[in-house]
């Protein structure tokens, strides 16, 4: 398993100036080599390697950074004709380095002019030489290097199984296929966050004619999305631990085409995509993944309507929206709670038919 570390790095103020020339570069390059591929209409290596001497000798890179260029550029045209659209040009935000070699104190990169920087970090110790692409970008005043680093994991695939529901009045509800180690996570932070961020974005949106107030929506934008993954983390975390402590495979729903399937009024739809479902999800499955945990995605059709007890299905059984009770046998319970311990019935159902 690949895993991404954040480390802050510290460079000198010369090792700044020349990390911010070679992001200008680079970018410069792979925009270059977009416009290639548009005027060769293909993203074939070897029609575009033609360029290559041509890039080199124009933006004053090694082998390496122009050959990375040309691979980020042919990416991005291939994802942006996967989403059927057209690829944007970069903007100066990072530089791709491939192969880095560290210590416990520093990270030692090759621009490509004969000379090897030693730039300082602290963080996750990294050691030795890595040989995968790696990025190093500014934040405003700091620096971050991002490295992947090969992770060997050995998951276990335990028989009983937690289900997690997803929502916006509870964020998050873990249960057991019995109901029992129910756990529910407010979605009243979220929503009051979310409501504050819109409100603050409105007010400025008033005064969008004047200059700052685009920078100004741009950082608080990255304030929003900081606080939304800083909570994702903590929620996937705690859902793992929960897992852990009891010996339970986590069964999550899946959530493909989950803002089309929420039937509800236009302020809570704002609300839904307004919350990275699909975030939390993917923290929980590689949190799990490295913690020995096994995952399973069942669908989540009928999982809210459904009594846990009986098996009997029908809309009318979900009164509200918080409130369950089935119409057959007069269940009762929370209407969260019933979604995930369906769930969780669903995931045990999939590991017996394996």
């Amino acid at each position: 398993m690949v895993i991404t570390n954040k480390i802050k790095l510290y460079p000198t103020e010369e090792q700044q100036a020349l990390l911010q020339s070679v992001i200008e570069k680079q970018t410069a390059c792979a925009n270059f080599f977009i416009d290639k591929v548009r005027e060769e209409e293909s993203t074939k290596l070897n029609v575009l390697h033609k360029y290559y001497y041509e890039a080199r000798s124009e933006f004053e890179l090694g082998a390496d950074l122009t050959q990375l260029s040309m691979m980020r550029a042919i990416r991005a045209v291939r994802t942006a004709k996967s989403k059927r659209s057209n690829a944007r040009y970069f903007k100066t935000k990072q530089v791709i380095f491939r192969i880095l070699r560290a210590d416990d104190n520093s990270i030692a990169i090759y621009i490509g002019d004969g000379f090897t920087r030693y730039i300082q970090y602290r963080g996750r110790k990294i050691n030795g030489y890595i040989k995968k692409e790696f990025v190093i970008k500014s934040v405003g005043d700091e620096w971050y290097a991002y490295i992947p680093v090969e992770k060997e994991t050995k998951v276990k695939q335990y028989k009983r199984v937690m289900g997690v529901d997803l929502g916006v009045a509870k964020v998050a509800v873990v249960a057991d296929w019995n109901g029992r180690n129910t756990k529910f996570y407010r979605g009243e932070p979220l929503q009051n966050t979310k409501r504050h961020y819109r409100h603050v974005k409105a007010s400025l949106q008033e005064n969008k004619k004047q200059g700052n107030v685009y920078k100004k929506l741009k950082r608080i934008s990255r304030k929003e999305s900081n606080w939304v993954t800083d909570m994702n983390h903590k929620i996937s975390r705690d859902i793992v631990n929960i897992a852990v402590r009891n010996k339970r495979t986590i069964a999550l729903e899946n959530l493909t085409g989950i803002t089309e399937r929420l039937n509800f009024n236009k302020k809570t739809r704002r609300m839904i995509k307004g919350w990275s479902f699909r975030q939390l999800a993917d923290f929980i499955k590689y949190k799990a993944e490295l913690a020995g945990i096994t995952v399973v995605v069942i669908d989540p059709r009928e999982t809210s309507r459904t009594c846990p007890k009986c098996r009997y299905c029908s809309r009318s059984n979900r009164r509200t929206q918080e409130r369950f009770v089935c119409r057959k046998c007069c269940y009762e319970s929370n209407a969260d709670r019933v979604g995930a311990i369906n769930i969780a019935i669903k995931g045990t159902e999939l590991l017996a038919s394996q």
